[in-house]
């Protein structure tokens, strides 16, 4: 397994309502500001199991798959995880539980001995070289004690076992560093035997899991409103009399959100008119989400000068962002089109096109109202409808100086592909203002 693997932070996401915010540590949040429920699952950053047969000439490895904790004939062991908290947004926490899966135990019931305790670990330590002679300290202060036991004659096995630790990381917001959280007898001079759990790189998929739940003040705002748009020395030409707006909006609260649009004319032509042209809110998307509208055709004109910006409310909330600054273009009636996309040799089947051989021709008229010729490109990708077949682009082709109006070809080279695959493929064009955008994919059979 490669070593950058392990290093990667993970979170998953479950709601109540869920959400995604900045990097941060969570704080008291204002009692006038609305806030919502937020459940997060933070998956571990790193797992590793010692016992105090691990010295410095042979450490601990993060590469176990089981988490162990008690003692065992003479063999005493704790396992050490680390929680990346930087994924929390701001709020207060509500609870926090750990979850690990148990695979086994001294005896199977609800409570089995003296149990597991988990400790929040107060010095640094490092999975690269970690033995029991250089086990970092931890701290009784918020430890909890689970006495459930998991075997394989449980009924049910593999099962979770958990234990809250709201005081734990209550601790981590208020500043204590995080060093992670260590598993251990809370006796160890009790010869008990072993409780064994799933690590983060076990293959049963079933790795240890935080909990967060918090309640976290709304504050939603949009990020990159986009319009189809070509960039020429200063000027912005906005593409088409019925563009398409698009925007992200995000809340670190989670919700509802949608998007607000408005178009108006430019101040700076006021010739042309003024005031508000046009104003739209886009269906409801989840935190992240990227909502768009479509501006109805018969409002805008060729040639006129427009500004536009969105905003984001939070429906669940009931709050609402401030207004993102305006984006200023000039309107141009005419894009580029494709059109007349074929497969020579071809038939159509009830759910494709088939090609007559391996080699076909692959065609498509492209108009660009503003150029003599443009660049064309051709792609090919497997279809994900098989996807035993493969995943990913399988070719790409470019055809320059294609004029407007022309019809641009290209041939899938031979033994490129093998009979029966199913694939798909589209066009895109490309050369001064206004790229065609890619067509919609076309599924295609190759047949011998």
């Amino acid at each position: 397994m490669p070593r950058l693997l392990r290093r990667r932070a993970l979170s998953l996401m479950t709601a109540v309502v869920t959400a995604a915010g900045p990097a941060t540590v969570p704080s008291t949040a204002s009692a006038d500001v609305p806030t919502l429920v937020v459940v997060q699952d933070l998956l571990q950053r790193t797992t590793i199991p010692v016992t105090s047969a691990h010295d410095k000439e042979s450490p601990a490895s993060w590469l176990d798959e089981t988490l162990l904790s008690g003692t065992k004939d003479g063999v005493t062991a704790r396992s050490y995880l680390r929680f990346d908290m930087s994924y929390l947004p701001e709020g207060v926490i509500r609870s926090a539980t750990l979850r690990l899966t148990g695979l086994d135990a001294p005896a199977c019931g609800p409570e089995v001995g003296e149990g597991v305790e988990v400790r929040r670990v107060t010095e640094p330590w490092s999975d690269d070289f970690l033995h029991w002679g250089n086990k970092p300290a931890s701290t009784g202060e918020g430890a909890q004690i689970a006495t459930k036991g998991v075997t394989q004659q449980c009924a049910v096995h593999p099962d979770k076992v958990e234990w809250p630790v709201t005081d734990i990381v209550n601790a981590w917001a208020a500043g204590a560093e995080n060093h992670g959280l260590v598993l251990q007898s809370p006796d160890e001079s009790t010869d008990d035997g072993l409780w064994t759990f799933s690590s983060w790189i076990n293959p049963l998929d079933v790795v240890p899991v935080l909990t967060v739940t918090m309640d976290v003040p709304s504050a939603p705002y949009t990020r990159a409103s986009s319009i189809a748009t070509h960039e020429d020395g200063p000027g912005t030409w906005v593409a088409g009399l019925t563009p398409r707006i698009q925007s992200q909006v995000a809340d670190p609260a989670g919700g509802s959100l949608t998007a607000e649009f408005e178009v108006e004319h430019d101040p700076a032509a006021p010739g042309q008119g003024g005031g508000q042209i046009w104003t739209a809110t886009s269906a409801p998307v989840s935190s992240f989400g990227r909502p768009s509208v479509v501006v109805p055709s018969g409002l805008l004109e060729d040639g006129w000068r427009i500004r536009w910006r969105v905003r984001a409310h939070n429906l669940t909330a009931g709050t609402v962002s401030a207004w993102s600054a305006w984006n200023p273009g000039t309107v141009a009636a005419d894009v580029p089109q494709i059109t007349a996309r074929q497969v020579v040799p071809s038939y159509e089947s009830e759910y494709s096109t088939v090609s007559m051989g391996l080699t076909p021709e692959l065609r498509a008229t492209v108009t660009h109202p503003l150029l003599d010729s443009t660049r064309v490109v051709f792609q090919m990708a497997y279809d994900p409808d098989a996807p035993l077949q493969g995943t990913g682009l399988i070719w790409e082709k470019t055809v320059l100086d294609v004029p407007s109006g022309g019809q641009a070809v290209v041939t899938l080279p031979d033994g490129l592909v093998e009979g029966g695959l199913q694939v798909r493929w589209r066009v895109g064009a490309y050369g001064g203002p206004f790229q065609s955008g890619w067509s919609d994919w076309q599924k295609l059979t190759l047949d011998m």
